[in-house]
Order: structure tokens, then C-alpha cells, then sequence
């Protein structure tokens, strides 16, 4: 009873570092692909690449040492459904000004409009529920018996990844500001992104290993379809790891003098419900937003992931390029220094 309370507590903490980190550096997929197309760099993209590394690192060290995590490893087959889900998620994130953890980033800085955003998030699932009602079973997935097995090959890649982080860490710790020490760090008004991929990565690790998906579009999702019928719905938990990833965000926002309660409503809130929608239609599709595939679906080779995540990067991308043809302007994003500005 004492390890469950303990494990419980520390997964708390764990989701509220995750948002804290994820708040301080900025992260989103379509400031990602912005920063592309406005400065042609991909730092961000690269961060989240990192961030896939950390949480195989992390994954791949349970599943040896604590066979029972790997009851968490499922995913689904790469399909044309779950192709088209990405694009539409892309298309929406961009109507939204925000991907899945912008949407958080933003509410957490006392941003209200995004409820708004959420709740097109749910209208977007009831109707995929209602033109889908059946979804494909999930399949076992190859990085199931390529951890869990004992050959030789996957313990190559598993000592590859853990060697690789514990090198990372070192470089970040070297390369830090001259005297600065771990509190100063801690409370940057900006955190490096591969900080953040660092932070983000192992806390979703751990998250993972006990809990499976938690990452909060499949909450959200798991949550309508258990309210229609159509599904067991999350764990409990995973609502409450949803509430603490919002109050790390908030925490941030609040000691770095940035949050600002926002919530008379506006004409542009259309936006963010059409948006919100779109995602959740596509959440639906894929299955999994963008914090799903990076955080979950991507790292435990998932065959439907990467694809699905690509098909969003394309969706954004041809949401924004419209956009700017249609005389509206990018936000210039400048992520040089491994620190992202706008």
C-alpha cells in the first residue's frame, strides 16, 4: 500500500514536470513546422526526435528490467484511415493556432479559450463515433518482442540507447551557462529544447511504463467513447495525470510572471472550436493526437505511428502555405541556440 501511494504520488509529480517542461520550452508541432518554412531550420523537429530517443531509451530499460510494463506495448497497423486522420488533425491544429500540447501550453497560461478548443476536441470524436461506430482491435507490436526478447541484437540497440542518453545528459550538464547551478536551471525563463526533450522523455517513460497511454487526446478520446458505449474508457489515473500536466503548465506560467487570465469570448473562438474539432475527428482516425504518437505510438514502433505523424506534419503544412497565399502572415520562428524565440 505504501510503494502504490508512493508510485502514485510520483506520477503526479511526473506529469507536472513533463508540463512545466513542456510550457518553458515552447514546444508544438505547428511552431515546428513554422519554423521550417519560415526560417528553414528544423531544431524542434529535431528535439522531438530526441524526445522519441529519450522515451525508447527509458522504455527499453523498464521492459528488461520490469517485464510487467511490457503488457503496455499496443499499437495499431499502418492504414489509409489513420493517414487521413493526420492530415485532418494537421489541418486543425493549424484552425487552432495550436497542436495537443500548445492547446495545454496555452489554457495552462490562463488562455480559457481553449476549452473551447477541447470541446471541439469532443465534438470531433462523437462524430467520428457516429460515422465510424467500429474501430480496427489493436495489434501486438513488433517493439514488443524486439525489447522484450533476449537475443543479442535488441540488447545491442537497448545498451545503444541508454549509452546515448547518459551521454546527452552529460553534454547538456557541460554545455550549461558558465556557474550556473541546478536551481538556476530549473526556474530558466526559456529551457533548451533538448532539455525539454530530456524532461519530457524520461517523465513520459516512467509515466508510460506504469500507466500505458495516459498522453491526454487518448484520454479525452477513451473518455467519449466510454460515454457512448463504445469503449472501458481510461484509468482514473489518467484524468488526474491530465490535470497535473495542466498545473505544471500553469506553475510555469505563474513563476515566470507570464499567466494572464483571458476569458471574455471572441469572435476568433469560432476558430479554435472548428479546429478543435478537426483534431478530434483525426485524434479519432489515427488513433492518437501528436502527443500520443511522439510520447507513446513512435517509441514503441507502433506501425501506424510515424506515418500518421508525417501525414500531420504534411497537413500543417499545407494548411499554412495556404494561409499565406492567402495573405496572411507566419509567425517567424527562431529556434537557434537550442532555444526557440518567436
Amino acid at each position: 500500500m505504501v510503494i502504490e501511494s508512493l508510485l502514485f504520488l510520483v506520477s503526479l509529480g511526473l506529469a507536472a514536470l513533463l508540463g512545466f517542461a513542456a510550457h518553458r520550452a515552447s514546444i508544438c508541432t505547428v511552431k515546428a513546422v513554422e519554423e521550417v518554412l519560415t526560417t528553414r531550420r528544423g531544431f524542434m523537429l529535431v528535439s522531438f526526435a530526441k524526445t522519441v530517443l529519450w522515451v525508447m531509451a527509458v522504455t527499453a530499460l523498464l521492459a528488461w528490467a520490469l517485464p510487467g510494463s511490457r503488457a503496455n506495448l499496443a499499437g495499431w497497423p499502418i492504414s489509409l484511415t489513420g493517414l487521413a486522420g493526420g492530415l485532418v488533425f494537421g489541418v486543425g491544429a493549424v484552425l487552432n493556432k495550436g497542436c495537443a500540447f500548445s492547446t495545454l501550453t496555452r489554457l495552462g497560461g490562463g488562455q480559457l479559450s481553449m476549452l473551447v478548443s477541447l470541446a471541439g476536441f469532443v465534438l470531433g470524436v462523437l462524430g467520428h463515433g457516429l460515422l465510424s461506430p467500429s474501430d480496427p482491435a489493436p495489434t501486438a507490436l513488433v517493439s514488443d518482442a524486439l525489447i522484450a526478447e533476449a537475443g543479442l541484437g535488441p540488447r545491442l540497440v537497448a545498451a545503444a540507447l541508454v549509452l546515448w542518453g547518459l551521454w546527452e545528459a552529460w553534454r547538456l550538464w557541460c554545455s550549461r551557462p558558465a556557474g550556473q547551478r541546478l536551481r538556476a536551471l530549473a526556474l530558466a525563463e526559456h529551457y533548451r529544447l533538448s532539455t525539454a526533450a530530456l524532461l519530457l522523455g524520461v517523465s513520459n517513460g516512467l509515466l508510460y511504463a506504469l500507466h500505458g497511454t495516459w498522453a491526454y487526446t487518448s484520454t479525452l478520446t477513451r473518455g467519449v467513447e466510454q460515454a457512448t458505449g463504445d469503449g472501458d474508457g481510461p484509468a482514473p489515473i489518467a484524468w488526474l495525470l491530465f490535470v497535473f500536466v495542466v498545473a505544471g503548465m500553469a506553475l510555469s506560467a505563474w513563476q515566470r510572471r507570464s499567466f494572464r487570465l483571458r476569458w471574455r469570448p471572441r469572435p476568433g473562438w469560432l476558430s479554435y472550436l472548428v479546429g478543435g474539432t478537426l483534431m478530434g475527428f483525426g485524434a479519432a482516425l489515427v488513433p492518437g493526437g501528436n502527443d500520443v504518437l511522439i510520447l507513446h505510438a513512435i517509441p514503441t514502433l507502433s506501425p501506424h505511428a510515424l506515418p500518421a505523424y508525417l501525414a500531420m506534419l504534411a497537413g500543417i503544412a499545407v494548411a499554412l502555405v495556404v494561409m499565406r497565399r492567402m495573405g496572411a502572415s507566419l509567425e517567424t520562428i527562431d529556434c537557434s541556440g537550442d532555444i526557440c524565440r518567436t
